[in-house]
């Protein structure tokens, strides 16, 4: 995932030297996703939710 990170990243950078703004974004937004911070941590926020709402029915 590391390297997927860092060529997005890599690419994102090389797209705005050649002044291709949207692509640079999308690039650093793929970037992001693929870090540790990206998907993984939206999956784990997901399970949170998933478990506060079984809590709360468990608790009714």
């Amino acid at each position: 995932m590391l390297i997927v990170m860092m060529f997005c990243i890599f690419g994102a950078l090389a797209s705005f030297i050649q002044g291709e703004v949207g692509i640079g974004i999308s690039g650093f937004v793929i970037g992001f996703l693929f870090s540790p911070y990206g998907l993984p941590m939206i999956g784990a926020t997901v399970i949170e939710f998933i478990e506060l709402i079984n809590y709360k029915i468990k608790s009714v």
